[in-house]
C-alpha cells in the first residue's frame, strides 16, 4: 500500500512538473485582439519629437514594424524597423519632416535593434535600443544635401496604457560631419496594434 502511495505521489508532482511551464508559456506580456500571444505588432507615434541643443526634429507619423521573438513569462522582447515621415505645420503624413533652423529633414532608415519590456509588480517597463539617419537638405527633397546625421542610443519605456507605450531618453551622433548636433533627446507616444491592425493588450 505504501509503495501504490508512493508512485501515486511521484506522478502527481510528475504531472505539477510538466504542468507548471505551460501555465507560465501561456501567460504572453502582450496579447493580440484574439487573445493569443502577439509575434508582430505595429507601433505609431504622432507626437515623437527629438531636441538636439537649441534647435528640434519634429515629425508627424513615426511607424514602427516590430516582430516578438520573446512574449512569455510577462517579458515580450523583439526588434524592426521604420518610418519616420511628415511635416507637424503642414500637418501632413508623408514626406520629408522639418527642424526649427528650416531646414528639410528627411529621415532614410529608422531601427529598432532591440525593445524589451517586463512586468514588475503594478508596472510593465523596459529599453528600446533605437538608431535612425537623416539627411539635411535646403529646397526641399532632391534639394542640395548640407548634412546625413545619424543618431543611437538605448531609452527607458514604459507602459502608459492598456495599448499604449512611452519612450523618453538620451541620444548621441553616431555618424555624420560637424554640422550634425552631438546629442538629443527623444520622446514619444506610441500606440501598439496587432497583425489585423487592432489594438493590443500589454499585461
Amino acid at each position: 500500500m505504501l509503495k501504490k502511495l508512493t508512485l501515486l505521489a511521484m506522478s502527481v508532482a510528475a504531472l505539477i512538473a510538466l504542468a507548471a511551464p505551460a501555465a507560465q508559456a501561456a501567460n504572453p506580456l502582450i496579447t493580440d485582439s484574439n487573445g493569443a500571444a502577439a509575434t508582430t505588432i505595429t507601433a505609431l507615434s504622432t507626437n515623437t519629437t527629438t531636441h538636439m541643443l537649441g534647435s528640434k526634429l519634429e515629425c508627424t507619423t513615426a511607424d514602427l514594424a516590430l516582430t516578438l521573438t520573446t512574449n512569455t513569462n510577462n517579458v515580450a522582447e523583439g526588434s524592426g524597423t521604420g518610418d519616420v515621415t511628415g511635416t507637424v505645420p503642414a500637418a501632413t503624413h508623408t514626406g520629408h519632416c522639418g527642424t526649427s533652423s528650416g531646414l528639410v529633414t528627411e529621415v532614410t532608415t529608422v531601427t529598432v535593434s532591440n525593445i524589451n519590456l517586463t512586468k514588475h509588480g503594478a508596472e510593465t517597463t523596459g529599453t528600446a535600443t533605437l538608431s535612425y539617419t537623416y539627411d539635411l537638405r535646403t529646397g526641399g527633397t532632391p534639394g542640395s544635401l548640407v548634412a546625413e546625421c545619424t543618431f543611437s542610443g538605448t531609452v527607458p519605456v514604459k507602459k502608459t496604457g492598456v495599448n499604449t507605450i512611452n519612450f523618453v531618453g538620451k541620444i548621441a551622433k553616431t555618424g555624420g560631419t560637424a554640422f550634425c548636433p552631438i546629442e538629443g533627446e527623444i520622446t514619444g507616444d506610441f500606440s501598439i496594434t496587432d497583425h489585423l491592425g487592432l489594438p493590443v493588450t500589454i499585461d
